[in-house]
């Protein structure tokens, strides 16, 4: 990072059960866990900077946004995922 440089993201969202817990006994984390949460970790993974990459579930809980398919983010779904500008 350079001082002055604006910041760029990349997010992945994903809609779908996880559980959650908290990890350690000396420096407790809090984790999510569940495939919805390695789903939403791929779609960041697979993300352009400055865009939300979200799969299919999540595009349709959301369709008044612009969202433009790409194609799948992980071999495991074939389902379309779509991205967002932001």
């Amino acid at each position: 990072p350079v001082v002055g440089t604006p910041a760029t993201l990349r997010v992945g969202m994903h809609s779908g059960g996880c559980i959650s817990g908290i990890v350690g006994t000396r420096s407790l984390k809090f984790c999510l866990f569940g495939d919805s949460v390695e789903t939403a970790a791929a779609m960041e993974r697979a993300g352009v900077p400055g865009c939300v990459h979200a799969s299919q579930d999540l595009a349709r809980l959301l369709p008044e946004e612009s969202w433009e398919e790409r194609e799948a983010a992980r071999d495991k779904a074939s389902k379309a995922t779509y991205l967002l500008s932001v």
